[in-house]
């Protein structure tokens, strides 16, 4: 909340400053600049994976290991999801999935067979709403807190992991994380594959390849609609060679959990390598 008014505080004095300083004349087309350049501020602060000023967040693994990690959003989706884990154990591959509240309520059993083949749930709020991020930190303390409430109430343990929709963290999220009482890690990606909208499984493998890299948090997404596709066909051919380069390139998929913090090399499950 104060890095939100500090925000329009800044812009406030900027305009301020330029109403005492610029000739009235000019007054118009300086303002009309002045909120532009305010605009694509405050639009890189939100969208922008990479940026802290907002929320803290994870956007990549050190990299100092030969390790990377897929995630999975908007699931679980009782088509494509147990496809998705299918490839994953025919590529001894371990992932994160970031479930949708409401779904993973819907369907507790594919949640708990992610669980049980070693992989790792966080969650993507309670309903993945569109206008989620125009809410009160109040309402969408209420919804985050809900995503949370799901996977502890299917799986017996809080989430680690806090992805929010799109991955857009808005002024008003740090406080309904704080709200919401939630001890999650914000996290984010360093190359996404786009694959929400309609991209053949050629395209998302020539975006995702380019960041195919120690380090990397790669986000898909297993589960349909909620403004994308329903259609991850696409999604599920360009996993599976995916994975291979991944072979291909000696590193090893893991979960976040293993990416942020690394048991020992023995306890790895690799996607057919072997981390050092």
């Amino acid at each position: 909340m104060r890095r939100g008014i500090l925000l329009q505080l800044a812009v406030a004095g900027t305009l301020l400053v330029e109403l005492l300083v610029v000739p009235r004349s000019a007054w118009a087309p300086t303002l009309l600049v002045t909120l532009a350049l305010a605009s694509a501020g405050i639009a890189y602060l939100v969208t922008s994976t990479r940026t802290q000023f907002l929320v803290p967040t994870i956007f990549r693994g050190s990299g100092n290991e030969r390790t990377l990690a897929f995630t999975f959003d908007d699931g679980p989706d009782p088509v494509f999801t147990p496809k998705v884990l299918d490839l994953l154990r025919e590529h001894d591959a371990k992932a994160t999935f970031f479930v949708v509240g409401k779904r993973a309520d819907a369907h507790p059993d594919l949640v708990l067979r992610a669980i049980r083949e070693g992989h790792t749930v966080g969650s993507h709020t309670y309903s993945h709403a569109h206008t989620f991020h125009f809410w009160r930190a109040h309402r969408m303390a209420s919804d985050v807190r809900r995503g949370i409430d799901s996977v502890v109430r299917i799986t017996g343990r809080a989430p680690r992991w806090f992805r929010p929709p799109q991955g857009l963290r808005v002024p008003t999220l740090r406080d309904a994380l704080a709200r919401a009482g939630a001890s999650v890690s914000c996290v984010t990606w360093s190359v996404r594959g786009m694959d929400a909208t309609s991209r053949s499984a050629e395209a998302i493998v020539a975006r995702v390849a380019k960041g195919l890299e120690r380090g990397a948090i790669i986000t898909l997404h297993d589960g349909r609609g909620l403004g994308g596709t329903n259609d991850r066909t696409p999604t599920l051919n360009a996993l599976a060679e995916l994975l291979t380069m991944a072979k291909a390139r000696d590193l090893a998929c893991v979960t976040l959990d293993t990416l942020l913090a690394p048991p020992p090399a023995e306890e790895r499950v690799a996607c057919g390598a072997t981390a050092p």
